[in-house]
């Protein structure tokens, strides 16, 4: 099945074809030519500008959804890692929120806590962009630089503090091959105090939702799940901690849809009466079909 957004260029490759026959133009560099075209009219096109309000099932702009959630001193803003229109959301958001004069702060999954005194160094301007590169590649190394670039240079230009959120890898490792149960002392005083990630039956199915468990049995993808609930503790207990000495702040939290999510993401585990608002891009299972007010205050619309 043809994508809609792709039909174009399947039903225009036998012409290019015949064009090419006609004028002696080797056909691969005519294909890969027409393929990078359509590219850039897919990019330049893909900014998201709407958004369903889940309340009342409204569909409105993106400066209509940005003025409702920016009086929370906590914004998830959850995305695709590998979504170029969610970073440009992320951005639009936080650009928005400094013009209103909000002092801003931005957590982010895509860090844990050994690599805070950089994340301050660079938002100080003290740290050489190959130099914080090198401190991203090694926290995220699965997505290019550039999905978050202009994330990093705006904090940076604007000496916008960023919050490593995450937990420590290794210790998230440990959990999801062994499960909570299993940790050492050691590695539990890499966590903040009082982190107990075993999970309910019902958790783990919840998961299950979302995430394949094929081939897997119970315990293991019970182990799994823990380790999604201690990511989901530690992101919260930092952000807590975060706003608790910092009571001025906005932070714009920059997290997987998963994590966002108000149900069996970060957003439940935050303690205390910490306000916050939700937007979610459609992420499995969740659709305009099956969104609810618990999940997220706003699901955005996807042109593609």
């Amino acid at each position: 099945m043809v994508l809609p957004a792709l039909a174009p260029f399947f039903f225009t490759v036998a012409p290019v074809r015949r064009f090419c026959y006609n004028h002696a133009m080797p056909f691969p560099h005519a294909a890969r030519l027409l393929l990078s075209l359509l590219l850039t009219a897919l990019l330049c096109g893909c900014s998201i500008s709407q958004a369903l309000r889940v309340r009342d099932g409204a569909t409105v702009d993106v400066d209509t959804m940005i003025a409702d959630i920016s009086g929370a001193p906590v914004l998830f803003i959850g995305e695709r890692h590998d979504a170029a229109a969610h970073h440009g959301l992320q951005l639009r958001v936080l650009q928005s929120l400094k013009a209103r004069g909000k002092d801003v702060a931005i957590g982010m999954e895509m860090f844990e806590l050994v690599s805070q005194p950089a994340l301050d160094a660079w938002s100080a301007g003290r740290v050489p962009e190959d130099a914080f590169r090198k401190v991203y590649q090694w926290s995220w190394h699965n997505i290019p630089w550039g999905m978050y670039s202009d994330i990093f240079f705006f904090a940076r230009d604007n000496h916008i503090p960023i919050v490593a959120l995450n937990a420590p890898r290794s210790v998230v490792q440990s959990v999801a091959q062994r499960g909570f149960a299993s940790l050492s002392p050691l590695e539990l005083a890499e966590l903040p105090p009082d982190i107990d990630a075993r999970v309910t039956d019902e958790f783990v199915r919840f998961i299950g939702s979302y995430s394949s468990n094929h081939g897997r049995n119970l315990e293991s993808f019970r182990h799994i799940a823990e380790a999604q609930m201690l990511r989901n503790m530690v992101m919260a207990r930092r952000i807590t901690g975060y706003l608790a000495a910092h009571p001025e702040k906005v932070m714009v939290v920059i997290a997987g849809g998963g994590h966002a999510r108000g149900v069996g993401g970060v957003p439940a585990e935050l303690k205390g009466n910490l306000e916050y608002r939700i937007v979610l891009p459609p992420v499995p299972p969740l659709d305009k079909e099956h969104v609810t007010a618990e999940d997220t205050d706003y699901l955005l619309v996807e042109r593609f």
